[in-house]
């Protein structure tokens, strides 16, 4: 959500009461253009795919055979709970929240890849605000 907010996208929470307000809220929302957090989650990941598939062979994987494992272990890497962290420092929540997966080379990759990308966008967010107080301050 953070990253569409990033791009400028809008974000709307709709609380509702029951299903028949949620069905409503979300045909509403479809209606008018919206797009689902799913969709939106997957739109971001298409967009990351190439780039990831293409170091993953570097390396050499099998993208398409591993690349389920992979993006989890690349999406676990930006939850807040793991963010900025080693795997060996949250091996103990992945192995919870990842039962099926955390032990894998291609989770743990992923994992490694996306502690990389949030350090990329801290990076670039950092000094894109440094750089807007600079102009501000100057």
């Amino acid at each position: 959500m953070r990253n569409a907010l990033r791009k400028g996208r809008t974000v709307v929470i709709a609380l509702v009461e029951n299903d028949r307000q949620a069905d409503a809220a979300r045909e509403a929302l479809t209606q008018a253009g919206a797009e689902s957090i799913d969709a939106a989650r997957e739109s971001w990941w298409i967009g990351l795919r190439d780039v990831e598939k293409e170091e993953y062979k570097v390396h050499g994987g099998d993208f398409e055979t591993d690349q389920l494992s992979y993006r989890r272990g690349f999406e676990a890497a930006l939850r807040l709970e793991t963010r900025g962290k080693s795997y060996g420092d949250v091996i103990q929540y992945l192995m919870a929240y990842y039962p099926d997966v955390w032990g894998k080379a291609s989770f743990h990759r992923g994992y490694e890849r996306g502690q990389a990308y949030y350090q990329e966008l801290q990076e670039k967010y950092h000094q894109e605000n440094f750089g807007f107080s600079t102009v501000l301050s100057g």
